[in-house]
């Protein structure tokens, strides 16, 4: 592609060329040619050529990577934690402290979902597109919606075994995101990278929940696992 050059930049061109003929001019009348002015007049001549050079260049291409932002990524800490304060009978207390944490948690797996699934179809991410990788993703997403919505019931059994299903589902997938990127190149690692601790940091999260709801529902008197 042929570049032109930018109308601003012929300008310096011009006035250089013009501040030699009249110092061309000068000295012709004058009978010699001052020396300082027919450097400077050179001098000026060159910056206007490197100036034109400069806008003729192709820009660098620059490596953007917008889909590893995860600036809305929700950090809550250690999920559950607040649940150790709780005396065994603050039920309702711990079913919202635990509905919140979870809940900030599933938009993660969203956030992380929605990041995976912009990867699909780029060039490099043909392994994933062909292991349709976004529906795992989205299952993570959909299973942890569905165990919020359950502790809003209240504490019952089955929510442990949930979590820590979508925990061994975070894992997976951040090992498999691990594989992918080995032997790929530099673009393809620096766009699956944040990815994959996204991923682990959302299986370590899930994991410690996991621990302070299954601690407080075994200190929880009996019958109060469902409201």
């Amino acid at each position: 592609m042929i570049m032109r050059p930018h109308p601003l930049a012929i300008i310096p061109l011009f006035l250089a060329v013009i501040a030699l003929i009249i110092a061309g001019i000068a000295g012709s009348t004058s009978g010699y040619l001052l020396p300082l002015t027919a450097a400077l007049s050179v001098a000026t001549v060159f910056v206007a050529f490197a100036i034109i050079f400069q806008y003729m260049k192709p820009p660098p291409e620059v490596k953007q990577v917008p889909i590893e932002n995860f600036y809305i990524w929700a950090d809550i800490g250690e999920s559950g934690a607040e649940l150790r304060r709780l005396s065994p009978g603050d039920v309702e207390a711990a079913t919202r402290i635990a509905s919140a944490d979870l809940g900030s948690l599933s938009s993660n797996a969203e956030l992380l979902n929605a990041r995976i699934s912009l990867l699909l179809g780029r060039e490099g991410f043909e392994e994933l597109t062909r292991e349709k990788f976004n529906s795992q993703t989205e299952k993570l997403s959909e299973d942890l919606r569905g165990i919020t919505k359950q502790l809003k019931k209240g504490f019952q059994a089955e929510i442990l075994s949930s979590i820590e299903q979508c925990a061994s589902q975070a894992d997976r997938i951040a090992n498999k995101l691990y594989d992918f990127q080995r032997g790929k190149s530099e673009v393809v690692h620096i766009y699956a990278e944040p990815l994959r601790r996204a991923a682990e940091k959302l299986s370590s999260d899930l994991r410690l929940a996991f621990v302070n709801i299954s601690n407080f529902m075994k200190s929880a008197p009996a019958g109060s696992e469902s409201s």
